[in-house]
């Protein structure tokens, strides 16, 4: 069966990761799948509408951790979720890596992808090294995929002088809150969250300063309850200056 809009590649994704599959089956028929459902030239028509014509949809947004991300889709049971990204001309986005396994499929226009290795040992906080390792362009239908944290270092950049979107289907992450950008200039690493998650950093680090029992109250109960490794590292930091 020709997948041929959202709804059938959802359920026959749902099928396919239900069976456990490996990862080389995964990507032979994950790919396979995506390419069919990208080719479609109407696959975003609703998508793209409701981001222009419906405020309740628009507003859903909010929460995405990059500004070009559009959420079309998350199971029920976080086996996957599908997200289409808007890449505009003259501007090439930052390295960067991913929390969860992807594959990417270019639907419009056409895209260049780079992929980076990581060639420092990882021990240096907010320090990293990067090289390019693979360049390729990707037309309407082709597909590319990234693998977890140092696996998945990539790069994406319209071409042509025309603003390209592609489709991504994220399996079931890793790492969670956060994606980090890599700056190849002078090797360093930047922590990328979601709008929600900065805002609750922010508030975090002012109750670091904030000399009162109830602060840390609330600093404690959050690292205690927060599934967020770095939620509960940057209540710990605001817990011990309180402590100074």
């Amino acid at each position: 069966m020709t997948i041929r809009n959202l709804d059938e590649f959802s359920n026959e994704l749902r099928v396919l990761l239900n069976e456990k599959p490996a990862w080389d089956d995964i990507l032979k028929h994950g790919r396979k799948m995506l390419s069919e459902l990208i080719l479609n030239k109407d696959c975003l028509q609703d998508i793209l509408s409701n981001m222009v014509l419906d405020g309740s949809f628009l507003k859903s947004q909010l929460y995405c951790i990059d500004p070009n991300e559009i959420q079309i889709y998350r199971s029920p049971d976080n086996l996957f979720s599908i997200r289409a990204y808007v890449w505009e001309p003259n501007v090439v986005y930052p390295i960067h890596d991913h929390g969860a396994w992807g594959i990417i499929g270019t639907h419009i226009n056409e895209i260049k992808e780079r992929k980076f290795a990581r060639v420092d040992d990882g021990s240096k906080q907010s320090y990293a090294e990067v090289k390019q390792i693979a360049e390729t362009m990707l037309s309407i239908g082709k597909t590319t995929y990234v693998l977890p944290i140092d696996e998945g270092i990539h790069q994406m950049q319209a071409l042509n002088n025309k603003t390209a979107i592609s489709i991504h289907v994220y399996g079931e992450p890793k790492r969670k809150g956060f994606i980090r950008y890599f700056n190849s200039s002078n090797n360093t690493i930047e922590h990328i969250y979601s709008p929600t998650f900065k805002k609750k950093l922010f508030a975090i680090k002012v109750l670091g300063s904030i000399q009162e029992l109830w602060a840390e109250d609330v600093l404690s109960t959050a690292m205690d309850t927060s599934e967020h490794e770095f939620i509960r590292k940057a209540c710990l930091d605001s817990i011990h200056k309180l402590r100074r």
